[in-house]
């Protein structure tokens, strides 16, 4: 039984991640989208390939790609 507050079906809090499909790597978590994707960006920007951001479950947000400069 769940206690005063929580509900019976408790959901992990959302979380965000820069990911990069050409170094194949994520970076750290994030409560926040707008982190995400300014990590997401210095990657782009930086090394010069297209990132996106991805969710909790590994999954690409919708309109989330970084390209470099942009």
């Amino acid at each position: 039984m769940p206690s005063e507050g929580q509900s019976a079906d408790a959901r992990p809090a959302p979380s965000y991640r820069a990911f990069c499909p050409v170094c194949n790597t994520s970076g750290r978590r994030f409560s926040s989208y707008g982190s995400a994707e300014h990590v997401a960006q210095g990657h782009a920007d930086k090394y010069g390939h297209p990132t996106h951001v991805i969710d909790q479950y590994g999954i690409r947000v919708v309109g989330s790609d970084r390209t470099p400069g942009r």
